[in-house]
């Protein structure tokens, strides 16, 4: 495995006195998508997330899920040796999250707290052909919902099937159909990670459970079968929060769902 860098930890507030919250990237590799809810957690709360290797658009990605927990576990104990550790990961990010706390309590750590948000468990979907998994990551870098993607939908109507990413990208790019400062290489270079993570999630199996206290937050508008992580979580609490999988980060999911964190943090590790 490639030695750890700390430079993959990305502070989204460094200060404060209470025990850290560590936020896992989702399938994008950037953490920024949890900047909003840092700002409505305790403010002497420190919150940090990692940054997916290959989002540099320069080092090479994690392959598996498993060699991401494992990059970002080593990661992680490099800055802080010893926990108690408190992790949350939405969509990819809650499967490498929970993956992490298991390495974690096995070395005899203490993880007070796992956050999953709205992550289908591993094993429900499989690899959609590559024309699919181009649309899907246009959605997931507008952070949009197909059914609220017109703009998408429209430029590529009439695109024949098993058309190449680069063909997609260029259509959305012609017709304006995303921001004019992302071109087609910048969305070409981006799906390469995306679609990377993608595979490595839909092939990934759950070997073992983890122990550990665990809240699962789900969005309302999400397939309910594929959230269903209570035969590997013993100590599992759920709660459903307003939106859709990305419209949670929004208001009022975001408000909803940042209070539900908040007050398990605190409960996790009282001061």
């Amino acid at each position: 495995m490639t030695e750890p860098s700390v430079d993959s930890i990305v502070p989204l507030r460094e200060t404060g006195a209470l025990p850290p919250l560590h936020c896992v990237h989702p399938v994008s590799g950037s953490p920024y998508c949890y900047a909003g809810m840092t700002h409505q957690l305790d403010a002497e709360r420190p919150v940090f997330g990692f940054e997916a290797p290959g989002f540099d658009g320069v080092s090479e990605p994690a392959r598996s899920i498993q060699e991401l927990a494992d990059r970002h576990t080593a990661a992680l104990r490099t800055v802080r040796p010893h926990g108690p550790y408190q992790l949350l990961g939405w969509s990819l990010g809650g499967v490498v999250a929970y993956e992490m706390a298991r390495l974690l309590t096995a070395a005899g750590e203490d993880v007070p707290l796992l956050v999953i948000v709205d992550a289908a468990l591993p094993g429900t979907q499989s690899v959609p052909p590559e024309d699919q998994l181009a649309r899907y990551f246009l959605y997931d870098f507008l952070g949009v919902t197909s059914d609220r993607a017109p703009g998408i939908d429209k430029a590529l109507a009439g695109m024949r099937p098993e058309a190449e990413p680069a063909e997609i990208f260029a259509a959305v790019e012609h017709d304006g159909a995303v921001p004019e400062e992302f071109d087609a290489e910048f969305l070409l270079e981006r799906y390469a990670l995306f679609s990377t993570h993608v595979r490595a999630l839909r092939q990934h199996s759950l070997t073992s459970d983890h122990d550990g206290p665990t809240i699962l937050i789900k969005a309302a508008r999400s397939t309910e079968r594929l959230l269903d992580w209570h035969p590997h979580l013993s100590r599992l609490t759920e709660h459903t929060v307003p939106g859709d999988h990305h419209s949670v980060w929004q208001e009022p999911g975001l408000a909803a769902l940042s209070r539900i964190v908040d007050q398990a943090l605190r409960e996790a590790t009282p001061a």
